[in-house]
C-alpha cells in the first residue's frame, strides 16, 4: 500500500473513509477499516511525520464532516466560516496528537506495539471530549460512525461513547495487524477467527439487548411532539410572534385530541423572552389548565441583577396546578452563543462576532409533571448540548424519568449537521435506557426509544406532530450508575503505556 501511495494520500484516504462512516452517509463499516491507511504510512516514521499525517487526516475528517458550521445562517458567513475553520483546526491538533503517540511508539516498541491504539485513541477522544475542558467537543466521536448499527451502539449502556470507539479501533487494529504485522501464520488464524467472532458476537448480543429492552418498560406516558418549520429569521418579526404562537398551539391542540399528555415543542418556540411577553404566557397557561397537559417549550430569557441584564436559551414547563419551571441552557455553542474562557477574561465579553452572549444555566432541572395519573419527571436539553453525554447524565442521577431534546436546527440548513445531531439522540437514549423526545424547529424531530430504536420520525423541512407512547420505568445502566469508569481506567492504561513507549529504546521490528 505504501509503495503505491505517498503517506499524505493515505492520511487523506483514512480522513474521507472516517468521512463516510459518519451520518449522513452511515457507512458504518467504512470507520472498521479508515484508520489502516494512516497507519500504514505512519507505522516507520518520527513523531514529527506522525503528528503531520495525523492532522492531516483529523483535518479531512473534520472539513468534511463540520462543514456545515459555515452554513449556519444565524450568524455572519464570516463567523460562522471563522467559526468552522478554527473548529476543524483546532479538533486535527488532536488527530495529530494521537499520530505522534502511534509513530513513536511503532519505532519504540516496535509492530506489537501497536496493538496499543485503541488505548491510545480513547484517551484523547476522552480529553477532548470532557466536559470540564473549556473547549470540549465530543461531535465527533467514533462512535457515531456506527450510528446505522443499531446493535453495536449498545456498547455504549456499559461505558458510554468510548467503549464503542474502543470497539472500532480494535477492529482496526486488528486488521492492521493481520496485513502489516510479523504474526505467524498460525496466530493469524486466529485472529481471524477472533475478528469473526467480536464482530459477529457484537451484533448478536447487540440485537439480543434492543429486544430485552424493548420488553422492560414498566409503564408508559403519550407525549406529544411538535415540529413548526418556522424559517428562523421569520418568526423572530415582531408583527409575525402572534401568529407563530397561535400555529403552535393549533398544532398541540391536534396531538391533546389523540390523548397525549405531555407535548414538547422545539427551542425558541416561542420567539420572545417569554417570562416578561404575558399574553404568550397566558395562552400556554389556558391550553395547560384546560386540557389537562404539561407543555415544554423552549424561549428566551432574561434576569436583572444590580442594573446588569443576564440572558439565557431556556426551556419553561408548564404543568396543571403547578408554577412555570425554567432550565438554562449549560452547553452553550463556543463563539456562537458565548465566547469561549469569558469567565477568566471578563472584557472578552465586549467582543461582538455576532454571538448571543448568553449565561450558563446553573443545574440540570428536572421538571416534576404535577398531580395526574401519569407521572414522570422530566429532563431537557438544549440543542447542541445534547451531544455532551456528561451534561445528559447530570439529569439522569437527578431522577430524570424522560428526557426530552429541543432544538432548532434551522440555522444548518440541509446540510449534514441535524443528521448528526440526530445520532447523538440516539446514543443518549440507549447509554441510559431512557425514552427521549427529540423537538426540532425544522427536522428532524423523533421518538428515539430506550434501545436507540426511532419509533417516528419527522423528516427535515416538514410540519408535522409526533404521538407516541414512551416506554418509562427501565432500570439503569451501567454507565448510569457508574459513568465514565471504563474511560478512566482506559487513560490510566494510556498513561503507563506511554510511559512505558517514551522510556523505551526497543528498535521497531
Amino acid at each position: 500500500m505504501t509503495k503505491r501511495f505517498t503517506e499524505e494520500t493515505l492520511a487523506i484516504f483514512s480522513g474521507l473513509l472516517l468521512t463516510l462512516s459518519f451520518p449522513p452517509f452511515d457507512m458504518f463499516f467504512m470507520a472498521w477499516v479508515a484508520w489502516i491507511p494512516l497507519w500504514a504510512g505512519i507505522r516507520q516514521a518520527n513523531w514529527e511525520k506522525g503528528f503531520k499525517l495525523g492532522f492531516i487526516t483529523g483535518f479531512i475528517f473534520t472539513l468534511t464532516s463540520l462543514n456545515w458550521i459555515a452554513n449556519n445562517s444565524g450568524t455572519s458567513f464570516w463567523i460562522a466560516s471563522l467559526s468552522m475553520i478554527a473548529s476543524v483546526a483546532y479538533l486535527s491538533l488532536w488527530y495529530g496528537l494521537f499520530g505522534a503517540i502511534f509513530a513513536r511508539t511503532g519505532r519504540n516498541l516496535g509492530s506489537h506495539g501497536l496493538w496499543l491504539a485503541p488505548i491510545f485513541w480513547v484517551s484523547v477522544e476522552f480529553l477532548y471530549s470532557f466536559q470540564d475542558y473549556t473547549l470540549a467537543f465530543p461531535w465527533l466521536s467514533m462512535a457515531l460512525t456506527q450510528n446505522f448499527a443499531v446493535p453495536l451502539l449498545q456498547l455504549a449502556e456499559y461505558g458510554g461513547i468510548y467503549v464503542v470507539s474502543f470497539w472500532v479501533l480494535l477492529i482496526n487494529t486488528i486488521l492492521f495487524q493481520l496485513e502489516f504485522g510479523k504474526i505467524p501464520v498460525k496466530i493469524q488464524q486466529l485472529l481471524w477467527g477472533g475478528l469473526a467472532l467480536i464482530i459477529a458476537g457484537t451484533f448478536i448480543f447487540g440485537a439480543v439487548r434492543m429486544k430485552v429492552v424493548s420488553e422492560e418498560s414498566t409503564s408508559t406516558i403519550r407525549v406529544g411532539i411538535i415540529q413548526t418549520n418556522l424559517d428562523p429569521h421569520q418568526k423572530w418579526i415582531r408583527s409575525k410572534k402572534s401568529q407563530h404562537v397561535k400555529d403552535v398551539i393549533a398544532q398541540s391542540e391536534k396531538v391533546i385530541a389523540d390523548s397525549a399528555v405531555i407535548i414538547f415543542w422545539p427551542e425558541s418556540a416561542v420567539p420572545a423572552h417569554l417570562k416578561y411577553y404575558p399574553h404568550f404566557d397566558r395562552k400556554i397557561r389556558k391550553l395547560v389548565e384546560d386540557h389537562g397537559v404539561s407543555i415544554l417549550t423552549g424561549a428566551l430569557h432574561h434576569v436583572e441583577e444590580g442594573g446588569d441584564y443576564r440572558f439565557f436559551n431556556s426551556a419553561f414547563f408548564y404543568s396543571p396546578g403547578m408554577p412555570v419551571e425554567i432550565y438554562s441552557k449549560r452547553g452553550l455553542v463556543p463563539f456562537a452563543e458565548r465566547i469561549p474562557l469569558v469567565e477568566n477574561f471578563p472584557k472578552l465579553k465586549s467582543l461582538n462576532f455576532g454571538q448571543a452572549n448568553f449565561e450558563k444555566g446553573d443545574e440540570a432541572t428536572v421538571f416534576p409533571m404535577g398531580s395526574r395519573e401519569e407521572v414522570v419527571d422530566i429532563g431537557t436539553m438544549i440543542c447542541y448540548e445534547s451531544a455532551n453525554p456528561y451534561l445528559f447524565r447530570q439529569f439522569i442521577q437527578n431522577d430524570a424519568g424522560m428526557m426530552s431534546i429541543i432544538t432548532n436546527d434551522a440555522w444548518l440548513g440541509q446540510s449534514p449537521g441535524p443528521y448528526q445531531h440526530l445520532a447523538a439522540g440516539r446514543l443518549r437514549a440507549i447509554e441510559h435506557h431512557i425514552s427521549v423526545a427529540r423537538a426540532a424547529q425544522t427536522g428532524i424531530s423523533a421518538m428515539i426509544l430506550p434501545n436507540g430504536r426511532l419509533a417516528a420520525t419527522i423528516p427535515m423541512g416538514e410540519k408535522g406532530e409526533i404521538v407516541y407512547d414512551a416506554p418509562l420505568g427501565l432500570e439503569r445502566t451501567l454507565y448510569s450508575k457508574y459513568g465514565n469508569v471504563f474511560a478512566l481506567t482506559v487513560v490510566l492504561l494510556a498513561a503507563l503505556s506511554l510511559f512505558l513507549v517514551m522510556f523505551s529504546r526497543q528498535k521497531k521490528t
